[in-house]
């Protein structure tokens, strides 16, 4: 027996807006982290007023997204056939 590929949610029914979402999270969460990385090596740059509370709502939301969304789809042992 097959895994299925697109496994329903009851939060984010269409699998392409789950896929969007999340990517749109984790890329966020990249930029992110490199501004926050460039923040803290270049002393010219300062920009922590911004970085800190976007951190917090990033990360608030893709938690949010993971517990709710990512993980109810991600198969169990018991789910499928070995």
């Amino acid at each position: 027996m097959s895994i299925p590929t697109e496994t329903p949610n009851v939060i984010v029914q269409n699998p392409v807006v789950r896929k969007v979402v999340g990517n749109t999270l984790a890329g966020a969460t990249l930029v992110l982290s490199i501004a926050t990385l460039v923040d803290g090596a270049i002393e010219q740059i300062n920009y922590s007023d911004i970085t800190g509370p976007a951190a917090i709502i990033i990360a608030g939301l893709f938690g949010i997204f993971q517990l709710t969304v990512t993980s109810p789809n991600v198969p169990t042992k018991g789910d499928h056939a070995a």
